[in-house]
């Protein structure tokens, strides 16, 4: 029997098992997988709860995104050939609290508003603008606040952790996308995140239209809500859609080249006043009209601004939306760093974050944005470059793949049709594993202090002379804490923008030198994790 779990207010389950007092693991995962429907289906809910009969005992459990609860409501059965008035009165006060469960109201089940009008559309309401916690109730499609939760944007929800439901809506006759987004109160909320982006005049970014908390804090998650504006298709989308049509190859290569800078931009721009977004993915990037955005920032965090900026006001941006949002900026920003290692999609991760490492970087988003750019003119997504067994194996195959400058494309299943398009995808594949004529992919994965040095001229072919002036700003001040070591390397290597700009010449293929065998990056893999 087929039921719509997207209805469903509780489950319950009855099983004759010989111990009542215990729960047998495969009865526990059903259960589970019965939380897990609810929690894709019903983007309304903010816990479970689930009535399971083993044997006479009758036991309430209560799932919520972080812990999960257990009471035993009573007996419902006793011995008949010679039942006894306690037997009777321990059935009658179970049935009772039963009773008491099945008749609350539907918002009482988890529910952040009252579902009983058929809820098609909600509105969020603030007694403060300085405030960011709202009240969502339902609300008619002819209000102009409304929302509408009819639309689904297919998206994979994990139970724990983030999840994350998406709505293609409309807000004040505006085309929008409405996301709810339960997170750990230990981490950053998304909605701050856009609005010290555009507090910093970030480019590239969304426009948001209202943003704010629902639930402040339910057993250690928040859930929050943000109305953006719709920005398109997926540039993965996008890049197969124009290429099946009329659109000539030479144009989509000049508008593909575009894109990155426009997404470089914006990356550059974010970090040049502290934050970093730490999950570029084919998803992630949205286009519309020529233009390119990069969204969803749950994974993003604040760290230390560039030096000049550190002046401004980009660090009372952050107080001001920490204060606006009600997290503790000191331990969220610390909880964020922990977890640099575990952010972002894995087909796209750079080769650092696949080996582990614990600290991220501006690079490590320029690579991922590589990563997106060959995977959409990839023939096959069944390539050594984006076959993924484990992170670690993964990083090896392209620490090997990237070593070959003359035909790396080639392991990422991407032809030779790519026109232009080529010269930028060398012009980054040099900037990210090059310093200098020397190959570093052995580096990225074996040295955690290793830090890629910015290189103006490589930077230069794929972005605009904007970024690359924030770039040299962005450098590290201490030459020994480069890749290099080397003080005139660096000399070298920071040029000026316009020396940078007017340098475009063919890259030379460069013979990889010290590349590590497979063998030698998996020992110093183990040795640096048990370490």
């Amino acid at each position: 029997m087929r039921c719509d779990i997207s209805t469903v207010h509780m489950f319950i389950e009855a099983k004759v098992v010989p111990t009542p007092g215990s729960l047998p693991i495969e009865t526990m995962g059903q259960i589970l997988d019965y939380v897990n429907a609810v929690w894709t289906e019903q983007p309304t809910r903010t816990f479970v709860p689930i009535l399971y009969l083993h044997g006479e005992l009758l036991t309430l459990f209560v799932f919520t995104r972080g812990p999960w609860y257990r009471v035993e409501l009573g007996t419902i059965c006793y011995t008949s050939v010679s039942p006894k008035y306690q037997d009777k009165r321990y059935v009658r006060e179970t049935l009772l609290c039963l009773w008491f469960i099945i008749t609350l109201p539907p918002e009482r089940f988890g529910h952040f508003c009252d579902v009983d009008t058929g809820l098609k559309s909600i509105r969020f309401d603030r007694t403060n603008s300085n405030d960011k916690l709202a009240r969502a109730s339902p609300a008619t499609p002819k209000d102009p606040s409304a929302v509408s939760l009819r639309l689904r944007i297919p998206r994979a929800v994990n139970p724990r952790s983030r999840l994350a439901y998406l709505f293609d809506t409309s807000f004040k006759s505006k085309r929008s996308v409405l996301k709810l987004s339960w997170t750990p109160v230990r981490r950053l909320p998304e909605g701050a995140i856009y609005e010290i982006l555009h507090l910093s005049g970030i480019e590239g970014v969304p426009k948001v239209y209202d943003s704010g908390l629902i639930v402040d804090d339910l057993y250690g998650y928040r859930l929050e809500y943000i109305i953006l504006e719709h920005c398109g298709h997926s540039i993965a989308s996008h890049v197969k859609d124009i290429r099946n049509g009329s659109v000539p190859e030479s144009e989509i290569h000049k508008q593909i080249g575009q894109f990155i800078s426009q997404v470089s931009r914006c990356l550059v721009q974010a970090r040049f006043h502290g934050v970093l977004h730490r999950d570029i993915s084919d998803g992630n990037i949205a286009v519309s009209n020529g233009q390119a955005k990069v969204i969803d920032w749950g994974y993003a965090k604040v760290i230390e601004a560039s030096p000049v900026e550190a002046r401004g006001a980009s660090l009372s941006a952050v107080d001001r939306v920490a204060q606006q949002w009600g997290f503790e900026k000191e331990s969220v920003l610390k909880n964020e760093a922990a977890s640099d290692h575990m952010a972002g999609t894995v087909l796209f991760m750079s080769i650092p974050v696949l080996f582990g490492m614990k600290k991220r970087s501006l690079s490590d988003d320029i690579e991922s944005l590589f990563y997106v750019i060959i995977r959409a003119f990839a023939t096959s997504e069944e390539c050594c470059g984006f076959k993924h067994y484990d992170n670690s194996n993964l990083a090896l195959a392209r620490v090997g793949i990237l070593g070959c400058p003359n035909n790396y494309l080639g392991f990422f299943n991407v032809g030779d049709g790519i026109g232009d398009l080529k010269q930028t995808l060398d012009a980054m594949h040099r900037y990210l594993f090059y310093s200098g004529n020397k190959y570093i992919g052995h580096e990225l994965g074996s040295n955690e202090n290793y830090e890629r040095l910015p290189d103006p001229a490589m930077a230069a072919r794929f972005m605009d002379e904007k970024s690359v002036r924030k770039l040299q700003l962005l450098s590290p001040c201490d030459p020994s804490k480069l890749g290099t070591g080397s003080k005139r390397k660096r000399k070298e290597n920071i040029s000026s923008p316009e020396k940078a700009l007017n340098s475009r010449k063919p890259l030379t293929d460069i013979k990889p030198e010290d590349i590590a065998t497979s063998r030698q990056m998996q020992t110093r893999s183990r040795t640096r994790r048990r370490n």
